[in-house]
């Protein structure tokens, strides 16, 4: 069994393999508080390449009352696929979500009395995931999520490099984004997050799945999403960008926009208070366990 990654005293871990597609199973990492659980389980499925520790702050938080499921998506290192599946369409965001509506029901909570939560890539697989009611959560909560994925005008060229050579395509990348994407002397913490999971990337994947979401919009059925859903945001985070997610919570007939001061604050555990207030208000009794 892995180690517990948040070195928790206050929790159960543990850590397994869910089927959610053929060949294919995502590492899920459990955390189940000592004491009886006081709020709704959570679901979290966290961004492009994210690593969890990265989340740390956060989840540190979130377990200490609720049951906590951190999902890894198909792109990371951790899942195990079979070569077979190793296509860009296998790694789409339709294909993702695909894959939450087939492992949620398998984590041994019922799901319309739990919460998902996500970030950047994870929060898009979501919203997907919840179009026309295929994944039915009591809530959701996302953090940042993507209406489109912009790339510069080399990026094409760039993901269609053999996988072998992206151990030098990640430094155009890096820089990229240092200059143009993020605010790397305001939030430094977010640059460093970028360099470390870049640097430790699964190559392929990382290759197919950049190809794979290049032409994708969020736009289609938004409005068929029927839960609570909050939306947080951050004005200065120009990765992710405001107006697209303002339009999202526009589109969603329950959406709530909940503005940030800062994506560092978006990976803090100060984050915990807005998840908490926004549950209180859009489910009220239904949180309470």
């Amino acid at each position: 069994m892995d180690t517990d990654p948040l070195g928790s005293s206050s929790s159960f871990f543990d850590s397994r393999f869910v089927e959610a597609d053929q060949g294919v199973a995502l590492r899920v990492l459990t955390w189940r508080p000592h004491r009886p659980a006081k709020r709704p389980p959570l679901v979290f499925v966290a961004g492009w390449v994210s690593v969890v520790e990265g989340w740390a702050p956060l989840l540190r938080e979130l377990i200490e009352d609720r049951e906590v499921h951190y999902v890894e998506t198909r792109e990371k290192g951790s899942a195990r696929i079979e070569r077979r599946r190793l296509r860009p369409s296998d790694f789409s965001i339709e294909r993702m979500a695909a894959d939450l509506v087939a492992v949620c029901p398998r984590l041994g909570v019922r799901l319309s009395e739990a919460v998902v939560a996500g970030s950047s890539l994870g929060a898009t697989a979501v919203l997907e995931a919840m179009k026309e009611g295929r994944l039915a959560p009591l809530a959701a909560f996302l953090v940042a999520p993507n209406s489109h994925f912009e790339y510069p005008w080399w990026g094409p060229a760039l993901i269609s490099l053999p996988a072998a050579s992206y151990h030098l395509a990640k430094y155009p990348i890096l820089w990229y984004l240092r200059f143009f994407r993020v605010d790397a002397r305001k939030e430094p913490e977010q640059m460093r997050r970028y360099d470390s999971t870049l640097r430790s990337a699964h190559p392929l994947r990382i290759k197919l799945s950049a190809q794979a979401v290049r032409h994708y919009e969020v736009w289609p059925r938004l409005e068929t999403i029927g839960c609570p859903v909050g939306l947080a945001y951050a004005s200065t985070d120009s990765l992710h960008g405001s107006e697209g997610i303002l339009r999202m919570a526009q589109a969603m007939p329950r959406a709530t926009a909940i503005a940030c001061p800062s994506n560092r604050y978006m990976h803090s555990g100060r984050l915990r208070a807005d998840l908490d207030r926004f549950l209180a208000q859009h489910v009220g009794g239904q949180a309470a366990t």
